[in-house]
């Protein structure tokens, strides 16, 4: 062929060679007919070549498919023999989350298999300073080529700018980071790619199984009210809108509930700052603050380190524990059906199961030491001398470990009981009626009320409990054991007649009076008993009830 005029080269190629380019110019065919004996003889890689480029494609050609086409006649065969490079997009931005941006209805598997209904997630929570949003810039894209070698410019990566909304921040040293400016509940818009951070978290409905628990950073407000079995859970405050209903809290602030507080089997509520509710009924509830309740508080367990206040004029406490560190107030203690209720007073609430398990094992230490007492005096009464030395010195040696032991524990509560009883003047003020079958403790003292009592005020004086109404100072004191002894200090009056002589005056339900003659007798006194001094004016004291005195007339 290469012994052929040159202008009949072209004629006899174009004939057997056929080049086909693609719509996109990204690829080129390649078709050789079989070519008679001579001319399959004669044909050269070069040949080939020259036909393809003839043909414009400049660019990708393979050139072992040309010389595997001649090698092995592949006459006839349709062979892609350049192709071109396609242009390179591009990377998109990228944001990294360091929360959840989707809201999960689904409820979460426990390890047993089970669905809890209520964990599901919706809100996610970040400490200050967190990162929230780290963005991977866009890249440039990398230019192609077609097989006419056409330069094919690429697409960029799509760029992406988060914005740093409410309680957030760019980081001023590093600019594709989004930082939390507060800790709080993260919020994620995808339609303005803007992230913030709310310090309060609200639910505008009832917190239920829609919603599931709350596990927040921030404080919270729910509009309406918490349903069962539900927990909300924050170091911040919350408010309720509606009804705490057999539900879990815990929150370091304030608790606000504007209905009320139902208990149950389950479920406690714990406070770090005070509480203000409408009610409480039947639930456990403790406090570092106080407890202010509207209407009342029915078969609770309350303890908290400041005060119990029932508010209300015509509310009231009955049945349950309340106890608090300072002061107890309430229109009514107990009720009418003489509910069984215990309010205590003077006693730090956090360390009192600490003080009790001192206590506990005081007393059973005393128990085993006054055993262990009776056992030496059975064995030197009964037992032979020298016998019985070694079963003695087992026992001497267990009497002075326990004696030690004992010891050391009543150092102990006697530090402790520093702080147990800090409070300064603990008081249980009732501004209308206590009812009996109520105990009143005040620090180590306790008093069981038998009557109904009026407008009064327990409080602690010489280690007794003792009462008084502010008005009428009457009152009544217990000892430690919680027996109940009457004093005479209801309404004690000393008067000084003209020679100097000093009387002091009594006045109970029952009084004895013993004259010089030491004769006796019982005179009976009203509720109130006027007694006139020598200038006249007139005074009105107070009596107790079931008081007996004995008085020396002089």
């Amino acid at each position: 062929m290469a012994d052929q005029p040159q202008e009949d080269f072209g004629n006899i190629v174009s004939k057997i060679v056929n080049v086909e380019i693609t719509r996109d110019k990204m690829q080129a065919f390649l078709v050789v007919r079989a070519p008679d004996q001579d001319q399959a003889a004669s044909l050269t890689h070069q040949d080939l070549s020259t036909i393809i480029h003839q043909a414009g494609v400049k660019y990708g050609v393979h050139q072992d498919v040309i010389q595997e086409v001649i090698t092995e006649k592949k006459w006839g065969e349709r062979v892609v023999v350049a192709e071109g490079t396609a242009a390179i997009p591009g990377e998109d931005a990228q944001l990294e989350f360091s929360f959840p941006t989707e809201k999960s209805l689904k409820p979460k598997r426990l390890e047993n298999g089970q669905l809890d209904y209520k964990e599901v997630s919706v809100v996610h929570c970040v400490e200050k300073d967190a990162v929230l949003i780290k963005k991977i810039p866009a890249t440039k894209g990398s230019n192609g080529t077609d097989v006419l070698g056409n330069e094919l410019p690429p697409k960029d990566g799509h760029d992406v700018v988060p914005v740093p909304g409410e309680g957030t921040y760019r980081d001023p040293e590093d600019s594709s980071l989004i930082k939390a400016k507060t800790e709080g509940v993260v919020l994620y818009s995808p339609k303005t790619v803007t992230v913030e951070v709310q310090q309060v978290y609200v639910v505008r409905e009832s917190l239920g199984y829609s919603t599931g628990n709350l596990h927040v950073t921030s404080s919270v407000d729910i509009r309406d009210d918490v349903k069962p079995g539900l927990t909300v859970e924050t170091p911040y405050n919350i408010q309720v809108g509606g009804v705490v209903e057999h539900a879990t809290i815990s929150c370091g602030g304030t608790l606000v509930v504007r209905a009320g507080i139902i208990g149950g089997d389950e479920g406690l509520i714990q406070v770090g700052g005070d509480v203000h509710c409408g009610y409480i009924h039947n639930q456990v509830l403790k406090s570092d603050g106080s407890v202010y309740v509207s209407s009342e508080i029915r078969d609770a367990h309350i303890e908290c380190q400041d005060e119990v206040m029932v508010t209300s004029s015509h509310g009231g406490i009955s049945g349950g524990l309340i106890t608090a560190t300072n002061k107890v107030s309430a229109p009514t203690i107990g009720n009418v059906s003489y509910a069984p209720t215990v309010i205590e007073v003077g006693v730090n609430s956090k360390l009192k199961e600490e003080w009790l398990t001192k206590k506990t094992a005081i007393v059973e230490l005393e128990s085993h030491i006054d055993d262990l007492r009776q056992k030496v005096t059975t064995i030197m009464q009964h037992a032979s001398m020298g016998s019985e030395d070694s079963r003695l010195g087992a026992i001497k040696r267990e009497w002075e470990t326990n004696s030690e032991e004992m010891e050391r524990l009543t150092k102990e509560i006697t530090e402790l009981e520093t702080e147990y009883y800090s409070a300064a003047e603990p008081a249980v003020c009732v501004s209308g009626t206590v009812y009996p079958n109520t105990i009143i403790k005040i620090r180590h003292a306790l008093y069981h009320i038998n009557e109904e009592l009026s407008q009064v005020v327990f409080r602690l004086e010489d280690g007794e409990i003792s009462y008084a109404n502010p008005s009428a100072q009457s009152r009544k004191s217990t000892e430690d054991t919680g027996s109940t002894e009457t004093t005479e200090s209801t309404q004690s009056r000393e008067s000084t007649d003209d020679t100097g002589s000093t009387e002091t005056t009594e006045s109970t339900q029952s009084r004895e009076s013993t004259d010089d003659t030491g004769s006796t007798e019982t005179t009976e006194s009203t509720q109130g008993r006027e007694s006139t001094d020598d200038t006249g004016s007139t005074e009105t004291t107070e009596s107790t009830k079931d008081n007996e005195s004995t008085e020396k007339v002089e």
